[in-house]
Formats: structure tokens, sequence, C-alpha cells
């Protein structure tokens, strides 16, 4: 395979070109998110195609670091997995959000904690094959207990302080399951010296 200029391949070494819009159709719509006809153009043959493509909001997620250097997470239960997960605290963005106004909404909501100094860690796109948003990861210092949780109706979440040294374990044992957590945190350990 052959690298273009811009860093680009495609299998027969040229460069990869964008496929062209054409139409997006809701098939089915939840409160949640939208599956989505999406018809494109192929840069390729030049034919119209349909993907299926789920469209949701953008999400945040907040790593939460308190003075004695423990990180907030929450562990709640997933319908999806049918299972406990232990995940940063999160959500998705509301209409009018930026990430750090809806990622400092969910950490209080989710486990009464405030933070200082927010920044964005990273940007990913949760799985660009199917979702069209993306979520945010971001990194606020001083996190203290300074109010109450408030569920979303469907909610019902253990807030869980573990130090660094027990993130990066539980990280290398493979126990985060979830992996927009999976990512995060290693992002978070990686860039900030802790491997």
């Amino acid at each position: 395979m052959t690298k273009s200029p811009d860093g680009t391949t495609d299998a027969r070494g040229g460069k990869l070109l964008p496929w062209r819009f054409v139409s997006d159709t809701v098939e089915h719509g939840t409160n949640v998110f939208s599956t989505v006809s999406r018809k494109l153009v192929s840069p390729k043959d030049g034919l119209e195609k349909t993907f299926s493509v789920i469209a949701t909001d953008d999400w945040v997620n907040v790593v939460a670091i308190t003075p004695d250097r423990k990180i907030v997470f929450v562990r709640q239960w997933r319908c999806g997995s049918g299972s406990f997960t232990l995940e940063l605290p999160g959500g998705r963005l509301e209409k009018g959000d930026d990430f750090e106004s809806a990622g400092t909404r969910e950490l209080m909501e989710e486990t009464g904690y405030s933070v200082r100094n927010v920044e964005t860690l990273l940007t990913m796109e949760p799985n660009p094959a199917l979702f069209s948003n993306r979520i945010a990861t971001l990194v606020g210092t001083d996190a203290r207990k300074t109010g109450e949780t408030n569920f979303d109706e469907n909610e019902d979440l253990e807030v869980v302080l573990l130090s660094i040294p027990e993130v990066k374990d539980i990280y290398l044992s493979g126990k985060f399951t979830h992996a927009l957590v999976v990512g995060a945190v290693g992002y978070f350990l990686a860039t900030r010296g802790h491997f």
C-alpha cells in the first residue's frame, strides 16, 4: 500500500476520496437515537449506495480528580450488556450544550461532584462505521462533593473513588469493559505520565 501526500491510502495505493452525500431518511426514531438510511455516491465507481447510520447526540465523559488524587467513577447496570459496568461519569449533550457544560452537569447529576480547571483531554468517534456522533473526554481537577445527585428516571448509580494506581491496575487487567471508558482512561494514563 502506498501513502498519499496527506497520509491517506487505499488498497490500490491511490489517494482516498470522500463519498458524496445524497440524502438521509430517518427509518426509526427514539428519544436516544434514530436509525437513518444514508445515501452516498462512491468516488470509486460513481454509484449511489445506501448505508445504515445511528444518528445520536454527542456524548461526554469526565475524568474528575479529587485533591487526594482519586478519580471519580460510577458503577451502574447497563441493560444492553445485562451487566454492571465501571464508568467515568458522563452522558449526552442536550440542546445548547457544549462539551464542558454537559460534562460538568452530568458529573454533578450522577455523582454530586463538581470540578475546577476543566479541559478537553480528547475527542473520539465512538464507532464511525455506524454512529454519527463524537464523544469528548474532559479532565477536571479539585473534584469535591458539593451537591446532591439528580439521576435520570432510569439511572441508579454508585459512586466509586479509585486511586490512579488502582485505575491503572483495573485498566491493565482488562476489567474496564465499556470501550469508551477504555479509550478515555488509557489515553489519560498514557498522556499524564502514568505508564
